[in-house]
């Protein structure tokens, strides 16, 4: 699978001391796509996966829900799933399953899923714009979601509450259309369909929700973790090679977005994974990859009170038997840990 061997970066080139799996393992990902895979298609690209011994293969699936299932039933052995009350519940019901890592996370300057309005939205300053979307429909991917979460903190922070707008359930791609439409007002939009819509002049940036999610510079709120079923799990050397290859990956993302190293070639070989222009991903905006793999606990506990809230959960469990921080923390022991401040 891996044609390209070389490193890019001087910053990448200490990192690469991966753990070896057992020659030529298959291991099956799944996730419902976009740019936020970039840490896949860099350590895929750049031989981090094949240094471990490891043959990956990417499979999409549509939801959360679907990659869940999957995961459960041997269908997959990674998944990338967006925070939902069935990561919770899956404990509670049986399924063996463990959140080992950072896929996506919010922080400043970092966030590729933002608040838009679309174009001819009435002007003002944000706070005149969050009044005005008063009782007009408002598109996130699911109200069982981290998302609506964090769309109602956002609120919050204006006296509203999500009672106060008309939530409208879309699918990513079809939130562009929506908004070219006026289906609906604004949307919580997702790259590389964020970016689509801004650059088609369909769409306008209102909201990066860097405090609504509460990231920080240092650490950002997971809204997308990595999960490995317990079947994989216990394959101790070939899920710390995952793990070790994977956040290579990662790491040469946050070295071209964050501190600018070959970010013109990292662009490129995201653009070629992703099947994207090149300049979707060079005027867009970066997601947040931890480059340590942590997971963010305070954020999953604040998204387990909020599903409890919403009658989605029916009792907190407690999250050390779902998180499993000791991959990433054994990747970071031997790729030394990566400065974000």
């Amino acid at each position: 699978m891996i044609h390209r061997r070389h490193v890019l970066g001087a910053g990448a080139a200490a990192a690469i001391i991966p753990a070896r799996a057992r020659a030529d393992t298959a291991v099956r990902f799944g996730s419902v796509g976009g740019l936020t895979d970039a840490g896949l298609y860099l350590a895929e690209d750049q031989g981090f996966f094949a240094k471990a011994g490891l043959s990956v293969k990417m499979l999409r699936m549509p939801s959360a829900p679907a990659l869940l299932t999957a995961l459960a039933t041997g269908q997959l052995d990674v998944a990338g799933i967006s925070v939902t009350p069935g990561l919770f519940s899956a404990i509670t019901q049986g399924v063996q399953i463990r959140i080992v890592g950072d896929k996506q996370s919010v922080r400043p300057g970092f966030s590729a899923t933002r608040l838009v309005v679309r174009t001819g939205f009435p002007a003002g300053i944000e706070a005149q714009q969050v009044a005005a979307l008063k009782g007009k429909p408002v598109a996130i991917s699911s109200k069982a979601a981290s998302v609506a979460m964090v769309l109602r903190n956002y609120l919050a922070g204006f006296g509203m509450n999500l009672a106060d707008v008309h939530v409208v359930e879309l699918p990513y791609p079809s939130m562009v259309p929506a908004l070219g439409s006026g289906a609906v007002e604004a949307a919580i939009v997702l790259e590389p369909f964020l970016s689509q819509a801004i650059q088609m002049g369909i769409a306008q940036p209102l909201n990066d929700l860097a405090a609504a999610s509460g990231g920080t510079a240092t650490e950002g709120s997971t809204s997308v973790p990595l999960v490995y079923s317990e079947v994989f799990a216990r394959d101790r050397s070939t899920a710390q090679g995952f793990m070790d290859a994977y956040l290579q990956g990662v790491r040469l993302y946050n070295d071209a977005f964050l501190r600018g190293i070959d970010k013109d070639k990292i662009i490129g070989i995201l653009a070629s994974r992703a099947k994207l222009d090149e300049a979707i991903i060079r005027n867009g905006f970066p997601a947040g990859l931890d480059p340590n793999g942590r997971v963010s606990m305070p954020f999953l506990e604040q998204c387990q009170d909020f599903f409890i809230q919403q009658h989605y959960l029916q009792a907190p469990i407690d999250l050390k038997q779902l998180v499993d921080p000791s991959f990433a923390a054994a990747s970071v022991t031997r790729l030394g840990e990566y400065q974000l401040g």
